[in-house]
């Protein structure tokens, strides 16, 4: 196994790459908020429009079993908010907040519904109850939730292009 690491520590440059990307985009979006929850507004449209195609394609593939039409009904619900945040941006921005709030509502019960289909597992329901009760955090003040959504997004960034650029730099040494 540690060979096999070795022998892919040449391309750590690649990772050095994504760590100065996503740091850059971090601090970005830090500088310009306004912009950003443009985007991300955007993106969480897409996302959601994605994750709607996604429920329905496995809804179709699961419709003989037990269940089928709650994945069904959610897959639907997802692909009607995805098609509405996408082609009206300012609607998406005014509304962002609570949509994302009921998009994690429905999912923490879509994954509280998995947790009893699949015997109960403990992280499952965890997931669940956090998911509810983040949605329920940004519900019912969604000031916060404007102001956290490119806050957290830009030090996720931030975060994430620091460890790529270490994880970069220890994968060089062990190449070398």
């Amino acid at each position: 196994m540690a060979s096999a690491i070795r022998s892919n520590t040449w391309h750590w440059r690649m990772f050095l790459l994504r760590g100065l990307l996503f740091f850059l985009l971090g601090i970005y979006m830090l500088s310009a908020p306004l912009r950003s929850y443009v985007a991300l507004s955007f993106l969480f449209g897409v996302i959601i429009l994605l994750a709607g195609v996604t429920e329905l394609l496995f809804a179709y593939a699961n419709r003989h079993t037990g269940g089928w039409g709650w994945r069904l009904l959610l897959g639907i619900i997802d692909l009607v908010l995805g098609i509405i945040l996408v082609t009206n941006l300012p609607v998406s921005m005014s509304v962002l907040p609570f949509v994302m709030g009921l998009w994690f509502l429905f999912k923490g019960f879509s994954l509280l519904g998995f947790a009893s289909l699949l015997q109960r597992p403990f992280w499952m329901i965890a997931g669940g109850v956090l998911m509810i009760l983040f949605a329920l955090l940004i519900i019912f003040n969604p000031a916060i939730g404007a102001m956290t959504i490119v806050l957290w997004t830009a030090f996720a960034f931030i975060i994430t292009g620091i460890f790529n650029s270490l994880l970069a730099f220890s994968l060089r040494s062990a190449h070398m």
